[in-house]
């Protein structure tokens, strides 16, 4: 047994770093590994969050409502609706919301167009110069027509034209017309016949400049009652917002502000005998109440006015941000480039 003892020290005496070699061997093996684990893996972690939180802060924006041909394509079947009497076929290309000229619903506009087409033996329909606005929730369609008409009984012909414009929106993955307007021309031979000269425009360009200069002057002053007071109690807001809506969302924005400037520019106007129609670019300054941070908003911007109660009112109104808010520094950086 004593024999057995000494041949162990002796052995430990030969190899006094053995178990040291050991320890550190088996170290050197985990550490090899879990850089191969962080090379493999690890690194790949922390990208994906910063990329993560980038699109959090910086999202995309979303897609355009539909593209320029599929645009045409639906008024080139519009037209040869129109033109063959298809009366459901045709009806089918609008929304069951569907308003003309900021009056007629669907009930009324079949009524139109079923007396329109049972008195024809042959229509004709021409859309020229359209100006396509494609966003992101709507297209706005402005456009000339002009329709000759051949009249059952006796074969007379009448003719007129005018400006047009149509608002679609995209229902169950189809564009469908949510709203029609149209002021046409009485061409002389309607004239001779003893047909009234159409009624006046809306309103006079003066009198919306001035509606706008309030309108601006209450959103600055943050005036949410004042500012509301702008908007129809029917309107609504890029296509889904009513006036509840409009209301929680200018409310909630005024409130995160201390201060506000609101600029438009580029403003064309377009008044027709039952709407006027607006569209401009606007800029946003805002200086938010925490930390007296400062963004800036800008974009392009639509509204629709109708007359109630002799006032001039907010129908509708859509915009579309060009990008998330800049830092003021950044949009004016912008600006001089």
């Amino acid at each position: 047994m004593e024999s057995l003892k000494s041949a162990l020290l002796i052995i430990k005496m030969r190899n006094p770093l053995e178990g040291r070699r050991r320890e550190i061997g088996m170290k050197t093996v985990i550490r090899t590994m879990f850089i191969v684990f962080l090379l493999l893996v690890g690194t790949q972690i922390p990208s994906q969050i910063v990329v993560s939180n980038l699109s959090a802060v910086n999202p995309s924006p979303p897609p355009l409502i539909s593209t320029e041909q599929e645009v045409r394509e639906f008024f080139a079947k519009y037209m040869d609706l129109y033109n063959k009497k298809e009366l459901d076929q045709f009806l089918s290309l609008f929304s069951v919301k569907a308003k003309q000229n900021q009056l007629d619903g669907l009930p009324e506009i079949r009524m139109i167009y079923s007396d329109l087409f049972d008195r024809s033996q042959s229509l004709q329909i021409s859309i020229e110069d359209m100006n396509i606005g494609i966003y992101q929730n709507a297209v706005d369609i402005k456009a000339r027509y002009s329709v000759n008409q051949v009249l059952k009984g006796g074969g007379e012909k009448k003719g007129w034209k005018g400006d047009a414009r149509w608002v679609l929106v995209k229902e169950e993955g189809k564009l469908q017309i949510l709203t029609i307007d149209y002021k046409h021309s009485v061409p002389l031979t309607l004239a001779k016949e003893g047909i009234p000269e159409p009624p006046s425009s809306l309103a006079k360009e003066e009198e919306v400049k001035q509606f706008f200069s309030k309108y601006i002057d209450r959103y600055n002053q943050k005036d949410i009652d004042g500012f509301l007071s702008f908007f129809s109690s029917k309107a609504i807001q890029n296509q889904k917002d009513g006036l509840k809506g409009i209301q929680t969302i200018y409310t909630k924005f005024f409130d995160q502000s201390r201060e506000l400037r609101y600029q438009l520019e580029g403003m064309k106007t377009e008044i027709y005998q039952d709407a006027v129609d607006v569209k401009a670019r606007f800029r946003v300054d805002q200086m938010l109440k925490k930390r007296g941070e400062e963004k800036v908003w800008t974009g392009t911007i639509r509204w629709v006015l109708g007359r109630e109660d002799g006032a001039l009112k907010i129908i509708s109104l859509d915009y579309q941000n060009d990008k998330t808010p800049l830092k003021k520094e950044e949009a004016e950086k912008g600006r001089e480039n």
